[in-house]
């Protein structure tokens, strides 16, 4: 077996006490790059997930569009889903 595939990876976990909470701590996390991107005059690209999973995350972030005027001028969106077998 190849090394690359017997490593693990450390990869940073937050952990909130409601789905609410976990949802405005990522839409908090992606206004703050669309943020950023826009200041810099760069683009942000997103992959976004389809479906309802990520219902709360995109309810905060219109919130946050409509309240905070957050601005996704600078925002280029990929929207995932996956079919299997299709």
């Amino acid at each position: 077996m190849d090394r690359a595939h017997t490593g693990r990876e450390r990869i940073p976990v937050s952990v909130h006490p409601t789905s609410s909470a976990a949802s405005r701590a990522v839409a908090a996390e992606i206004a703050a790059l669309l943020r950023e991107r826009a200041a810099q005059g760069r683009m942000a690209v997103l992959g976004l997930a389809t479906g309802s999973t990520p219902q709360g995350v995109y309810d905060e972030l219109v919130r946050m569009h409509r309240e905070d005027a957050l601005s996704f001028k600078n925002a280029v969106t990929f929207n995932l889903d996956e079919y299997w077998p299709m």
